[in-house]
Parts: C-alpha cells; structure tokens; sequence
C-alpha cells in the first residue's frame, strides 16, 4: 500500500509542476523575449529506510523500495523566437545569441531577451516595467538632443547631424558560458549566476548575435501545444489524486478491521 500511495504521492507533485510551467507559459505567451520552459519526467526508483524490512536486493540493504515518477527541474528553453516587425524607435531584436542587460532602481542588474524599450527625456532608454537599459554613454545622453536614431547590428546608436553621423553610445549584449546555470525571475528576467562565467559584446566580439532595430522577438510559446499539456497534465492530475485517495480509503478500512 505504502508502494501505492508513494507512486500517487510523487505523481501529484511531478504534475502539479509542469502545471505550474505551462501556465507560466501561457500567461506570458505576448511577453516579448520571454522563453518557454520544458520539464521532463523520469521514473523514480528510491529506496526508502524502514526499520525491520526484508532485504529486497543485494544493494537495498534493509531497504523498502517506492516507485513514482518525478519532474526534473524546469530547463528554459532559449530556441529563438519569431523577429517580429515594430514601429519603436528603441525597439530591439537579438538575432543570435545573447541578451540584454537592464537594471531597475536600486542597480540590481538582470538579464532579458526583451528589447521593447523607450527614449525618455531624460536621456535614459527604460522598459515598460521601469528597467534600465545599460550602455555604454559616448555622449550624455541630456546632450543627445532631437532626431532620427540609428541603432547598428553592434549596438551602436548612431545619430546623423550637420557634421555627420555621431556615435551616441553603444548597447551592450551580454551571455553565459552555461546559459542553465541563469536563475528565471518571471517575466523573461534572469538573473546570472555569480559562479558562472559572464561576458559582454565590447569585451568579447566573438559569440554574439546581430541587433535589428525596429524588430521585437515574439515568445517561443507555442500556445496550441501548451493548452494541449495542460489538459493532458490536468487528466494525469486526476488520476493520481483518485489512486491515492482510493488507497486511503482502503488502508483505513484495514485499519478499522485490524
């Protein structure tokens, strides 16, 4: 009985966890940047210590053996999105590796695949969530005055006056020697890992993908299929919670017996 319950107990948990991913998914299906998360489930074969068990295997040493299924943890998956057509002047796609880095108000810095950012007057290039784009300033940015914007595949802001084009400064991308070692914060934030290698595009030439201004990458959400695991997962669910409901039904009629 206790096998029964175990393999429902651990069933319940792995499924409420890829419930957990996919609605995650789906809620940010129209995030921009955003990266789907894949959860993979492998059989589960624990030995459990019970005092005076039968010894079931020459490596299970007085062991009761449990069986179940469990969730790996969540890996995000960085598979390219859609590059999508904008009207933004500040609006950025990364084609190819890489990310970009913003800070929010305290200087916490983070990193995202989102490039939907805007000019404000003060010079400063933010998100819709008040995050800071970080730069590289040529010029400060309170001296950059009016007009038209060009933005390189290199993240260079370029700017063309009388006396020809001016380099304003220079976005920085930036990528992990392990990209699953970046801790996901919601919302296509990551934060890098401190024990892990991180470089930028000024640093390192190599490694890095292009920026295309006026373009925005979708979510790489398939929102057909995340709809298709929930209402797998949400039956698998189901399942599990009536085997171990009808094994504790059954253990407490033994015990009323007994």
């Amino acid at each position: 009985m206790n096998t029964i319950l175990n393999i429902g107990r651990t069933g319940l948990h792995s499924v409420q966890r890829k419930m957990d991913a996919i609605s995650d998914d789906i809620a940010n299906v129209n995030t921009y940047g955003y990266k789907r998360k894949d959860i993979s489930f492998q059989e589960l074969l624990t030995n459990e210590i019970y005092e005076n068990d039968v010894l079931l295997s020459d490596n299970s040493n007085n062991k009761n053996i449990s069986m179940g299924a469990k969730s790996s943890l969540a890996n995000v998956n960085f598979e390219q999105g859609v590059i999508v057509e904008s009207t933004g002047e500040f609006d950025m796609a990364i084609e190819g590796q890489g990310f970009f880095g913003v800070l929010d108000e305290e200087g916490n810095f983070f990193l995202t695949r989102n490039g939907s950012y805007h000019l404000n007057p003060d010079g400063s290039i933010t998100n819709d969530d008040g995050y800071y784009l970080n730069l590289n300033y040529h010029i400060a940015p309170e001296d950059w005055g009016n007009g038209a914007m060009h933005i390189t595949a290199h993240g260079n802001i370029i700017k063309n006056t009388e006396d020809g084009p001016i380099n304003l400064g220079r976005i920085i991308l930036y990528n992990t020697s392990v990209l699953d070692s970046l801790i996901p914060l919601g919302e296509g934030r990551y934060l890098p890992n401190e024990n892990v290698d991180l470089y930028n595009s000024v640093d390192y030439e190599e490694g890095f993908g292009d920026i295309r201004q006026y373009a925005l990458e979708a979510s790489n959400v398939d929102l057909t299929k995340s709809l298709t695991d929930m209402i797998t997962s949400q039956k698998s669910y189901s399942l599990s919670l009536k085997a171990v409901q009808t094994t504790d039904d059954i253990m407490s009629i033994i015990n009323n017996i007994k």
